[in-house]
């Protein structure tokens, strides 16, 4: 019986992945031209959610994962190279360069 509940709270926090935090919501999608030359590289950051939920809510669930690590190392930018749906659960992945910018 305790597997039941468990399987069903990891489906419901699955479900709920793809909403962002206020810290994720911080960090903004950068413009590869623009970060490459103007800001600092801080680091590659891998997101991921779990299965469950649509295809666009697992992805959207891996980049807002990669967005809060992204803002724990410093970030104001990210440029997504890779986001995918895949393995046997079908869960999101989404892997980006994490950069600090200048305030405008």
């Amino acid at each position: 019986m305790r597997w039941v509940a468990a399987v069903v709270a990891v489906l419901a926090l699955g479900a709920c992945a793809s909403t962002a935090t206020r810290t994720a919501s911080a960090v903004k999608d950068g413009d590869p031209a623009t970060v490459n030359r103007d800001c600092k590289l801080l680091g590659t950051v891998n997101g991921r959610s779990l299965f469950g939920g649509s295809e666009a809510g697992r992805r959207d669930g891996a980049m807002n994962d990669a967005r809060e690590k992204a803002a724990a190392l410093g970030a104001t930018d990210v440029v997504f190279i890779n986001i995918d749906n895949s393995g046997m659960l079908n869960t999101g992945h989404a892997t980006a360069r994490a950069y600090r910018c200048p305030a405008p």
